[in-house]
């Protein structure tokens, strides 16, 4: 935040009576400059504007006007200036007497001319104060440390990062300058001592306005959850599971399962020696209990053992049923 005083004013207030000839470097005689200066913009954020202070400079001289501010705009017309090249610096200030944009310009003064001079002022960089409260933080007593990141929305990476701020009495404070003003996001972690994270924050809007310290008061938030658990029970392995076979056809039958099943699925082999696996087996979709299978003809004269397993509709199986040999 900057403020102008009025010493400036009035060691300057003879000058802009009578108008200031510069000793050295300068032509003689005097002429005038019309300075018109605008504003780029005036977020609806920031204090109603007043007027612009405008400086004038020449070598050791200087030249002070206060300008109303109309609008976005202020015109000033400054005579009796000493020929030469003044350097311009226009301050615009709002109600509360802070200066919030400014300009600067060179300009000609030419014997018995009126020199027009457009300047545009910017917004001037923003302070910043955070003011942080770690109280309620589950590990509170633990805290060591407090990391603050500063985003905007044009930003990969932290515009300003505050980290390992040290906790005193479960507060941190943290004031910076010199930032552009916009709208940013911030984030608080809290941090133990074995680097424990014990509070991520979600993420915090602020804005800094023109020329203008933004104080922002930070504190946990919390809330409640509310859990739901489904439990997806396995399926029972099959019941009364029967096999009967004709020519190289097997009929494998079983008892229903749970009304939440979704599939069942038949295995077989020809020998113990012999594992179960997906290259022998065959599925159907419930209410379906029971699927005819093709046999091998090469293994006639073994005896086939067959298993039945329930499935949900997740893919999850159940234990096997009770093995089932059939002379084949």
């Amino acid at each position: 935040m900057r403020r102008i005083g009025l010493v400036m004013l009035l060691a300057a207030a003879a000058c802009v009576v009578a108008g200031c000839l510069p000793g050295s470097g300068a032509a003689e005689g005097v002429g005038s400059l019309v300075v018109a200066a605008s504003i780029r913009t005036v977020p609806s954020a920031s204090e109603p504007l007043e007027k612009v202070l405008l400086m004038l400079t020449n070598g050791g001289y200087s030249v002070v006007e206060e300008v109303p501010i109309e609008g976005k705009s202020a015109t000033a017309t400054l005579s009796g200036l000493a020929v030469g090249t003044w350097q311009i610096e226009a301050t615009a200030l709002d109600i509360a007497g802070d200066a919030v944009y400014a300009g600067t310009a060179k300009a000609n003064v030419k014997r018995d001319a009126s020199t027009p001079v457009a300047l545009t002022l910017k917004p001037l960089d923003g302070s910043l104060r955070l003011e942080i409260s770690i109280l309620g933080v589950p590990g509170e007593e633990d805290a060591a440390f407090v990391d603050v990141l500063v985003y905007y929305a044009g930003s990969t990476s932290p515009y300003r990062s505050y980290r390992d701020l040290p906790v005193e009495a479960g507060f941190v404070a943290v004031d910076d300058t010199g930032l552009v003003p916009r709208s940013y996001d911030m984030r608080v972690v809290v941090t133990a001592t074995d680097g424990t994270v014990l509070y991520e924050s979600e993420y915090v809007s602020f804005g800094i306005r023109p020329g203008k310290l933004t104080t922002v008061e930070w504190t946990p938030a919390f809330g409640s959850l509310e859990v739901h658990l489904d439990i997806a029970a396995m399926p029972l392995p099959p019941q009364n599971v029967a096999v009967s076979i004709e020519g190289t056809k097997a009929t494998v039958s079983w008892d229903p399962g749970e009304e939440w099943v979704a599939s069942y699925r038949v295995y077989w082999r020809y020998s113990e020696f012999d594992r179960y696996s997906s290259s022998r087996c065959n599925t159907v979709e419930a209410p379906e209990t029971s699927v005819v299978v093709g046999l091998s003809a090469a293994q006639k004269g073994s005896t086939v053992r067959f298993v039945v397993v329930a499935r949900d509709a997740s893919g999850q199986e159940s234990l096997r049923s009770e093995e089932v040999a059939c002379a084949y």
